[in-house]
C-alpha cells in the first residue's frame, strides 16, 4: 500500500508539471458549456432540462482529449519503455498512472461544475445528483479509455481508432449517468442508477489495470 502511495504521489507530481495541458482541458470544457445556450437558444427550461446531457457530452469530449496523455504520448517519448523496464509489477504502474489520471481529472471537474450549472441554469438538488455521477462516472470513462489506449499503443494507431473504439462503452455509463440527474428533477429515486454506476467501476477497478498492462506488454 505504501509503495503504491508514493507511486500515486509521483504520478500526480508528474502531472502537476502539466498545468498548461490540464488548463486548455479545463477551457475546452467551459467554451462547450459557454456555447450550448447559443446553440439552443435561451429558454431557461429548456437548457435546465438538456444541462446534465450536456455537461456529461463536454465531460465525454474532454476524457477523449486527456486520454493522449495517459500511454499515446508516452510511447511516443520513450517513457513507456523505461514503465515495462521498471521492476514493479506493470499493472501497479498502470494502476497508479490511471488514479492520478481519474484524480487531476475529478479535481478539475469539481471546481468547473458550480459555474456550468449556473450556466446552464440547473438547481443545487441536480447539481449534487451530477456531481455524484462524474464521481462514479469519470473512473470508469478513464480505466475503460486506458485499456483501448493501452490497445492503440500496442497496434500502432493513432487516436482516432481511439475515439471511434471507445464510443460504445461510454454509451451505458452516459445513460446512467444522465438519467440519474433526471430522476432527481422529477423527484424519483437516483438510487439505482447510481447503484449502476458503482457496479461497472467495481467491476473495472480490479480488471481494467491487468487488461491494459496486459495490452503494453504486446506493444514492445
Amino acid at each position: 500500500m505504501k509503495l503504491f502511495l508514493r507511486l500515486l504521489a509521483n504520478d500526480l507530481r508528474l502531472l502537476a508539471r502539466h498545468k498548461s495541458e490540464w488548463a486548455t482541458l479545463m477551457l475546452f470544457f467551459v467554451t462547450v458549456i459557454v456555447l450550448l445556450p447559443f446553440a439552443l437558444g435561451p429558454e431557461p427550461e429548456l437548457l435546465s432540462r438538456l444541462a446534465p446531457g450536456l455537461i456529461w457530452i463536454a465531460v465525454l469530449l474532454m476524457s477523449l482529449l486527456a486520454l493522449d496523455r495517459l500511454f499515446l504520448q508516452d510511447a511516443r517519448d520513450g517513457t513507456l519503455d523505461l514503465i515495462r523496464l521498471s521492476p514493479l509489477p506493470l499493472p501497479l504502474l498502470v494502476f497508479s498512472k490511471v488514479m492520478a489520471q481519474i484524480i487531476g481529472m475529478l479535481a478539475g471537474l469539481m471546481l468547473m461544475l458550480p459555474l456550468a450549472g449556473l450556466l446552464l441554469g440547473m438547481e443545487i438538488r441536480q447539481l449534487c445528483v451530477l456531481a455524484a455521477s462524474l464521481l462514479l462516472g469519470v473512473p470508469s470513462l478513464v480505466l475503460v479509455g486506458g485499456i483501448v489506449a493501452a490497445v492503440t499503443v500496442a497496434v500502432q494507431r493513432g487516436t482516432a481508432l481511439l475515439t471511434l473504439l471507445l464510443t460504445p462503452f461510454y454509451i451505458p455509463i452516459l445513460i446512467f449517468a444522465v438519467a440519474a440527474t433526471d430522476a432527481s428533477a422529477m423527484g424519483g429515486s437516483i438510487r439505482p442508477q447510481l447503484l449502476l454506476e458503482a457496479a461497472i467501476l467495481c467491476f473495472l477497478l480490479p480488471l481494467a489495470p491487468l487488461v491494459t498492462a496486459a495490452a503494453l506488454k504486446q506493444s514492445d
